[in-house]
């Protein structure tokens, strides 16, 4: 989705823009919306941004079930942490 966001850079206050195709990020991105040109990535903190304009809309990114996405996290989790534990106790269901 091309977008061109506008947002003040921080430190100097600038207002600035950067135009290109929009993307999100989770975990360690989660904070940042981000814009790919042809010079590369730019991540921008979503506390800067001042306004993001779209001629186009994709509808399915901004109405996801947000319920949904933290339940499979957490269930991903704790598949993880299972796992994890199983490795500690060398293949064995129980440990003690």
């Amino acid at each position: 989705m091309q977008v061109v966001i506008t947002y003040f850079e921080t430190g100097t206050k600038k207002i600035k823009e950067v135009s290109g195709d929009m993307f999100f990020g989770d975990a360690l991105l989660g904070d940042y919306l981000g814009v790919k040109t042809a010079e590369g990535y730019t991540l921008v903190p979503s506390a800067t941004v001042v306004k993001i304009y779209t001629n186009e809309l994709d509808e399915e990114l901004f109405t996801i079930n947000t319920e949904s996405i933290k339940r499979s996290k957490r269930l991903a989790l704790r598949n993880m942490e299972s796992e994890m534990d199983r490795e500690d106790a060398n293949g064995r269901p129980f440990h003690g």
